[in-house]
């Protein structure tokens, strides 16, 4: 089994990854953090066996403010060498905006479940607004939804399977959603 958290992936890591996990059983992705580096095609393309639709985003028309049009399906592309074994991803409501298309991204694998509870529902790029005052805020440009229009922002990505701490869990010090995620690979 293997287990990648993306808190401290680097680019320079994939390649070893897919080597050194190629054969396993199964292979845990914790995204229950802000991954460090962009990993949605460099590593998402390890786990689909074709060229694999996962987001769509609708976008303003400048010309005519209050018009958003639907963009064409954006896919992860098959590099070729497909991950046989299970694809886990943790999730909680600490991920949020890269996390969570990072998270959409795994979830096209052909042998994928995300495991955890609700993401913050916070994707999409940002775009800074200064306001009076010397403030400052964010918001986001753009619309991030799955291929069939299901959305995203402010509903989260939705768990297959929901597994929260416990409070006896968290007394013990276990990680029961990693615990889950072991249970998922070793079931056959």
């Amino acid at each position: 089994m293997g287990y990648v958290t993306l808190a401290t992936i680097k680019q320079e890591d994939i390649e070893n990854i897919k080597k050194d996990f190629t054969n396993t059983k199964g292979i845990i992705i914790d995204i229950r953090n802000y991954p460090s580096t962009f990993v949605p095609f460099s590593l998402g393309s390890f786990f689909v066996s074709s060229s694999t639709p996962f987001v769509k985003f609708t976008v303003g028309n400048i010309d005519n403010p209050g018009e958003f049009s639907f963009s064409k399906n954006l896919e992860i592309p098959s590099m070729g060498k497909t991950y046989k074994g299970k694809l886990v991803v943790l999730t909680n409501e600490f991920s949020q905006s890269q996390a969570e298309y990072t998270a959409m991204a795994f979830r096209a694998g052909d042998n994928t479940t995300v495991i955890g509870s609700t993401t913050a529902g916070a994707d999409g790029n940002v775009s800074p607004l200064f306001l009076p005052g010397g403030l400052k805020t964010m918001i986001s440009g753009i619309g991030v939804y799955y291929p069939n229009r299901e959305e995203t922002q402010r509903i989260g990505i939705v768990p297959d399977i929901e597994v929260k701490p416990s409070i006896e869990g968290i007394k013990a010090g276990r990680d029961e959603l990693l615990e889950r995620a072991i249970e998922i690979i070793s079931e056959n």
